[in-house]
């Protein structure tokens, strides 16, 4: 994972590097910048940062102009915007929504608690290969690509975002290969929490347009599992 620092007093931005490399394991790859031109330079030239933490003025320079221009290549990379001047805090939020604002002083529990959430976000998107034997051979599906899982004649279906692929095994066994976001919700059935809609007594929707049954016996697990992941997403 990496993080870059952009600050015109470079002492800032090392600060910011020594908190953070205390605070978290080697992992992390933490670069820092005293110019936009440089941080330019170096997302130009393909080092994609995961999280960008930037000062909002930068040589006398708008550090929100200087992102919108990067920002076409990383449209998902989160920003922490840093500035010394509440003032111009509203003009963030309304030209570029960033992921955290610090002001100066920097505080410390505050970096930590942004820090956390892309860290928490970063591993959310890293592939999770399942492997699975179809067809007399090994086959590796990412399981953020799995929408659902169907047991059907001694096998399991994995229902992908483009392909279906068939194992010989039975549903408990497959559901022992992907971790607890895999919600049972019938005998022959387990789907993926980020799939799911909508839900009712006897059927899930799924954000493709399909359903899923729901059996009488599972109702309850299925609502409680759904109510805790959806609360999960908003903080509570």
């Amino acid at each position: 994972m990496l993080v870059m620092i952009c600050d015109d007093d470079i002492n800032i931005a090392n600060y910011i590097k020594s908190l953070i490399e205390k605070n978290y394991d080697e992992n992390i790859k933490v670069n820092t910048y005293n110019t936009v031109d440089k941080l330019e330079h170096s997302i130009f030239n393909k080092e994609i940062p995961n999280a960008i933490i930037m000062d909002i003025c930068v040589e006398k320079s708008n550090g929100i102009d200087a992102l919108k221009k990067v920002r076409k290549y990383i449209p998902r990379t989160p920003v922490i915007f840093i500035t010394g001047y509440t003032e111009y805090c509203q003009d963030i939020f309304i030209d570029f929504n960033p992921f955290g604002l610090l002001t100066k002083p920097i505080d410390s529990q505050k970096l930590y608690f942004y820090i956390d959430k892309i860290i928490s976000q970063y591993k959310s998107d890293q592939p999770l290969n399942v492997e699975i034997s179809a067809n007399g051979q090994k086959i590796n599906i990412d399981k953020n690509d799995i929408i659902f899982l169907e047991s059907k004649e001694r096998k399991v279906i994995y229902h992908t975002k483009l392909e279906k692929y068939e194992e010989y095994i039975k549903l408990d066994n497959a559901m022992n290969k992907i971790d607890n976001s895999f919600l049972r919700c019938h005998k022959s059935y387990a789907v993926n929490l980020k799939y799911i809609s909508d839900f009712s007594k006897c059927k899930i929707s799924l954000t493709n347009g399909n359903y899923i049954p729901v059996s009488r016996s599972y109702y309850e697990k299925v609502k409680r599992q759904i109510f805790e992941y959806k609360a999960s997403k908003i903080g509570l």
